[in-house]
């Protein structure tokens, strides 16, 4: 039985965590099969944008700690040091991150610890308004991980990061987007549609332009603004040489939507 679910449609790729009578804790066999799920999607041309989502009304209930086999590490392989296993996990994480494609997180219920820095690796965040979310580490004696460290105080400054960080409380969905950890919250009955109708406008986009602008925005924090515009001078460079572009500007002047390739 596989720990997640793929499903594609009309260039729009959805993987359910799928473990629904654990919340989707994440254990050794989710890793491995969302690490080449990811490594999938993100070599695939057809393959043009990512929903991340959970099954059984939740996102995931984070790291898995209820034990598994007799010498089996937290990533499913041979058990070894936790500091090699956390870097086993934060290579999947950051694969996510660098997706070079538009990626959603569609969050129901919980989505904690490891599971959040999950959420938060994406571009998008799309809620549910019955979402729950929390930085659960102090309630089990453990530090940060996840890339929650790094992409919680980008989000919502370091103060508020360090408030989540120390106590773990619980936070519901509406105060999540007061935070900027979500970018919209829908009614439970609506999440589905909204976030399908967001992936699809996603995977029709200018996919190569959209992958730019993502490592524009992402590395923005660590370069200057001079550096910042000699890299969207590149990136432009790069675009205006795609069939995007002639698409882009033909469809303008024939007063039609365009219908974008990624190349």
């Amino acid at each position: 039985m596989e720990a997640i679910r793929v499903e594609r449609r009309a260039g729009l790729v959805t993987i359910t965590l799928d473990r629904p009578a654990k919340k989707n804790a994440l254990d050794g066999r989710t890793w491995i099969e969302l690490d080449r799920a990811l490594a999938e999607v993100a070599a695939e041309p057809d393959d043009r944008a990512l929903i991340l989502t959970g099954s059984g009304g939740n996102f995931s209930a984070g790291a898995d700690l209820s034990g598994g086999q007799s010498g089996q590490g937290l990533t499913g392989r041979r058990l070894q040091p936790i500091v090699q296993e956390m870097r086993v996990v934060g290579d999947i994480i950051l694969r996510l991150h660098r997706m070079p494609k538009p990626t959603l997180a569609k969050v129901d219920g919980v989505a904690v610890g490891v599971g959040l820095g999950l959420v938060l690796a994406c571009d998008l965040v799309l809620a549910s308004d019955r979402a729950r979310f929390s930085e659960i580490f102090p309630k089990r004696g453990l530090a940060l991980d996840g890339g929650n460290s790094w992409l919680l105080p980008r989000l919502i400054g370091l103060h508020k990061a360090k408030e989540l960080a120390f106590f773990g409380d619980m936070i519901d969905a509406r105060d999540a987007a007061s935070l900027g950890l979500v970018n919209r919250v829908v009614p439970a009955a609506e999440l589905d549609a909204v976030a399908e109708e967001w992936g699809l406008r996603l995977a029709a986009g200018p996919t190569l332009a959209l992958s730019l602008s993502k490592r524009l925005l992402d590395a923005s924090s660590s370069m200057t603004f001079e550096q910042a515009l000699e890299e969207e001078a590149r990136c432009q460079h790069i675009t205006y040489a795609s069939e995007d572009v002639r698409e882009g500007i033909g469809a303008y002047l024939e007063r039609r939507e365009p219908r974008f390739r990624g190349c």
